[in-house]
């Protein structure tokens, strides 16, 4: 066919491809039109999965009656100008598709009062028709009501999902655009029944516990955003007790922009390792604060793309938030039983409180510092049991700045740890010890692994690995899969305190081992080959098992592999100063509550739950 210019109506049809996929899409462009407005309520209303009706309205500053029709313009916008800087744009749409782009595949009815005028007006368009404007009476604010979408494109309408389907992907917009703006008050009607109702107080830990249910606020802890500060984080998140097996309870926003970014959600899972079984996902919240010539919004035609001037450093701010507020309010495990416990976890707040009740006062002790750890290795906290000297005040002038200063309750595993009595030791696997606040199971194995995780990630970042020299080196054979595993690796090997060289075709030599594997190496003469064998397996199986965005950095599950090999095992049988100095060394970890696979180290079996066990009180 000859080249010609498409005439509007068509036009302006595939441009709404880029626009309007499906009602959600309809339903996001209409709520960040009202967020621009600067509207502090949203309700929508959607039927027959937003085939038949999406309704969006607001109480925002309104549009004057002479410009709704212009508002239906293609490229008619309010938010730039000639001398608007395309690359710092602080409104969330500025393109002026939205609106005409869903008046060309659907019936839509806008009713607008302007903040400053004392009537409204209606303005009509369907499938692209010109717009016809009247008087109307209606209250500050814009109500957009949509109907019959996609009726003028059968193909668009024919690979729709069912109602259903449409509704959900509507409730999960709507939800996570509740929870970056919790300034808003968002209110979801689905076919005439109540989905979501947010109270809009700038509570961030409320809006994440409306939008997805959650019944105990407890579990829910905010992120304090330091405004002033260049880069900064903000939000909520769950406790590592509340997990999911897939990452959709995520939800990151970039200046008040809802967006998808690998990068960032990556940097939350780094934030929760330690904390969370393997292949599980957190609920959370983040909200980062940049500036806008930081991040450029013109990645994706919706925008749900953004790119970062600064990539590396936000995501180290990202990564430091969310690993303080989980080190400030983690948590000892209860026992999960329902007949002994109702709850899975109980704050270190609460235990704090039960210790100083009993007039047990925790030794007072200088806080630990959070500067930033430039290598790529920062999992667990950057200050370890390894660096056994408590933080200098001018330490504190190095941490990155992403919050203001956070309620006072801030009570710390080594807060409470250190008052605990060792009692002994149950099947020859658990360390039994007690305080005030009740009786703790503590995992020999898990809490040892820990100790020793910290401990040389601590020397490795100092560069102070030790090795320990073999009498006679040890030649070993490695197979396909391990020589890849190692192949990979060798930096690492060495920088932890191997000493291995090649030795033709697929064999190594080992001339030293870490000196943490050492005591373990001596108990027979292959026990370095055995070592070697044990860790690369283990790490190949790590990688079959699980992707790279699910797990931690290679380098640190070379440790983790490295400290479970030189841990005590379950059923190694321990003297009373053995079971006390490990209590003692897991008090001194940065985040002693779990080993670095995410298994918890210990469980709480409260004195309230005993006394009710026991028909000491009801």
């Amino acid at each position: 066919m000859p080249i010609k210019v498409m005439p509007d109506a068509l036009a302006s049809r595939v441009a709404a491809g880029e626009v309007v996929e499906r009602p959600a899409s309809v339903v996001k462009e209409l709520i960040e039109n009202s967020l621009d407005a600067g509207a502090s309520r949203i309700d929508i209303e959607l039927e027959g999965g937003g085939r038949n009706l999406i309704r969006v309205a607001d109480d925002g500053h309104g549009i004057a009656a002479e410009e709704l029709a212009l508002a239906f313009e293609r490229f008619a916008t309010s938010k730039v100008d000639e001398s608007s800087d395309l690359v710092a744009i602080p409104t969330l749409g500025f393109r002026g598709e939205a609106l005409p782009s869903i008046a060309a595949v659907a019936d839509v009815t806008a009713v607008s009062r302007h903040v400053e005028a004392e009537s409204g007006a209606e303005c009509n368009v369907t499938f692209g028709s010109d717009p016809q404007v009247l008087a109307a009476g209606a209250p500050v604010g814009t109500s957009v009501t949509v109907r019959q979408l996609f009726r003028n494109v059968p193909a668009r309408l024919k690979f729709l999902s069912s109602p259903s389907a449409e509704s959900a992907r509507v409730a999960t917009l709507v939800g996570q655009m509740a929870l970056i703006r919790s300034d808003v008050r968002f209110r979801l009607t689905v076919d005439g029944v109540s989905r979501l109702n947010t109270p809009g107080d700038f509570d961030d830990a409320a809006a994440l516990a409306a939008v997805y249910r959650v019944k105990d606020p407890s579990a829910l802890v905010n992120i304090y955003a330091d405004l002033d500060a260049a880069f900064s984080v903000g939000g909520a998140l769950a406790m590592p007790n509340l997990h999911f097996g897939r990452r959709s309870h995520i939800t990151i926003a970039v200046n008040g922009r809802l967006v998808q970014t690998y990068r960032l959600t990556y940097a939350v899972e780094r934030g929760y390792q330690g904390f969370l079984p393997d292949r599980r996902f957190p609920m959370a919240l983040i909200k980062v604060h940049a500036p806008l010539e930081d991040v450029d919004v013109n990645v994706h035609p919706q925008k749900t793309e953004v790119r970062f001037r600064r990539e590396g450093l936000i995501f180290s701010v990202v990564e430091r938030a969310v690993k303080d507020a989980l080190g400030k309010r983690a948590a000892v495990r209860q026992f999960s039983d329902t007949r002994i416990a109702s709850s899975l976890t109980t704050s270190l707040e609460g235990a704090f409180a039960m210790r100083r009740s009993a007039g047990v006062e925790p030794a007072t002790e200088a806080p630990i510092s959070s500067e930033v750890d430039e290598r790529p290795n920062n999992v667990n906290g950057d200050q370890t049991a390894g660096n056994r000297t408590k933080s200098k005040p001018k330490e504190q002038s190095k941490s990155v700045k992403h919050s203001s200063p956070q309620p006072p309750s801030t009570a710390r595993h080594r807060d409470v740890l250190p008052g605990l009595r060792v009692l002994g030791q149950a099947q020859s696997t658990y360390i039994v010890a007690e305080d005030a606040s009740g009786v703790f199971l503590i995992d020999q194995h898990a809490a040892h692994e820990r100790v020793k995780f910290e401990e040389i990630r601590a020397k490795r970042a100092r560069q102070a690995s030790e090795s320990q020299a073999l009498l006679s080196p040890q030649m070993v054979d490695l197979t396909p899969q391990r020589q890849v595993v190692y192949s990979e690796g060798a930096q690492w090997f060495q920088e932890s305190g191997w000493e291995i060289e090649p030795f033709g075709g697929g064999s190594v030599l080992i001339r030293a081992v870490p000196q943490v594997l050492a005591e373990r190496a001596a108990t027979s003469a292959n026990a370095a080959e055995n070592a070697l064998v044990r860790v690369l397996d283990d790490m190949s199986q790590s990688d079959a098992r699980i992707s790279d965005a699910d797990t931690m950095p290679w380098s640190e599950r070379l440790l983790a592999t490295m400290a479970c090999h030189a841990a005590v095992r379950a059923g190694d049988s321990l003297t009373l100063e053995s079971c006390e100095e490990i209590v003692r060394l897991l008090q001194e970890c940065e985040h002693p509550q779990s080993c670095p696979h995410g298994r918890p180290t210990m469980l709480l079996l409260t004195g309230e739950v005993l006394e009710r066990e026991f028909g000491r009180r009801k």
